[in-house]
């Protein structure tokens, strides 16, 4: 039988690594299973609660399909690893030789107490848009926190309300010191003075503690709000996989070959690398490890050796939009701020765009 890749995931990561699959060897099958047909290009979600258009959306089954690789609508519900097959929720089995898991992340709504009942995760679709709603139907006092494993869109919901919405009074919250972790003093001063010119509020004292009905409570003080949301801790998507291949976060353990055992493999934030290791934020480290991962996985159908994907000393990046402005951060340096980092961003993601096929609004 001829050998067979499955690619289990819905978002960036699944496309990516089955469209270099297929276009380094496209004598190898490739079948995605997907619950979606599209892909909503979430990091301009940022913009919808000020009043922006709905992000573009990316055609991913079609893409896929014209690409060569079979697509099949399902969710994983288990994965039997000795015997080499996923089940699906249909009660379909598909039978793999190498098994690549993109399945992503998604809020961790039990990591700060009480948020679950009372804040929103608008880095979830159905949360993005619940936010969106209430902000334009008039909530008033705004409270933003920020943090853990991704920083840059909670700093970037609050701007882009802050710019936007003039009558909305907004608090970024740094939920567990990553301004003081990650940022560095002057990087923290800047995004200070462009939250503050326009009417926001930017605070780094303490950690969150506590999410409370209308209030955020830190270590020493509480601010109030009538809409609260957290971008976010996240959690893998992964209660389909064995506890054994996943950390305390639900977050697939890869070594540097972005292996995590006998025939699994690794690509976007459902994975947690080794210590020493970095990967720079969703898109770009998908773009960043495809290849490597692809050539990994067709090399274990002939029983190579898979090679490092990933660097030892990889700086820490951070680049997020201002609405107007932003900046980029590496190792706690601020390198640059201002537009010239957003015109950057800007050309490297409409290229992407054209390159998918999105619907631009």
């Amino acid at each position: 039988m001829t050998d067979r890749i499955v690619v289990v995931g819905s978002g960036f990561a699944a496309l990516e690594i089955a469209l270099t699959l297929r276009k380094q060897n496209q004598g190898i099958p490739v079948t995605v299973v997907t619950g979606e047909t599209e892909i909503v290009y979430r990091p301009w979600l940022i913009r919808v609660p000020a009043g922006g258009l709905h992000p573009p959306v990316i055609p991913l089954a079609r893409l896929l399909t014209e690409a060569g690789a079979d697509v099949v609508s399902g969710r994983v519900m288990a994965v039997d690893l000795e015997r080499r097959h996923v089940r699906l929720d249909t009660g379909a089995q598909i039978e793999y030789d190498q098994l690549v898991v993109a399945s992503g992340a998604v809020a961790d709504r039990e990591r700060v107490p009480g948020a679950r009942e009372h804040a929103v995760f608008p880095c979830d679709l159905p949360d993005a848009a619940e936010f969106a709603m209430r902000v334009s139907a008039g909530a008033t006092r705004v409270a933003v926190v920020f943090g853990w494993e991704r920083p840059g869109p909670g700093l970037e919901y609050a701007a882009w309300i802050a710019a936007r919405r003039p009558g909305v009074r907004v608090t970024a919250i740094d939920g567990d010191d990553t301004m003081g972790r990650r940022f560095g003093g002057k990087a923290a001063a800047w995004v200070r003075a462009v939250l503050e010119k326009r009417g926001a509020q930017l605070v780094t004292e303490g950690t969150v503690e506590r999410i409370s009905d209308g209030t955020v409570e830190l270590q020493g003080s509480a601010f109030e709000a009538d809409l609260i949301a957290i971008v976010a801790p996240l959690r893998g998507s992964t209660e389909w996989l064995p506890k054994a291949l996943l950390d305390q976060r639900g977050m697939l353990r890869v070594d540097n070959a972005m292996a995590a055992g006998a025939g699994v493999f690794g690509i976007g934030d459902v994975v947690a690398v080794p210590d020493g290791y970095r990967l720079p934020p969703a898109l770009r480290s998908i773009q960043a490890t495809a290849a490597g991962i692809a050539r990994n996985v067709t090399g274990a159908l002939r029983g190579a050796v898979p090679q490092a994907v990933l660097r030892l000393g990889q700086p820490d990046m951070m680049g997020p939009d201002l609405a107007g402005v932003a900046l980029l951060v590496r190792d706690q340096r601020l390198v640059l701020r201002g537009r010239l980092p957003l015109l950057i961003r800007s050309v490297g993601e409409r290229r992407y765009l054209r390159s998918r096929s999105a619907q631009i609004a």
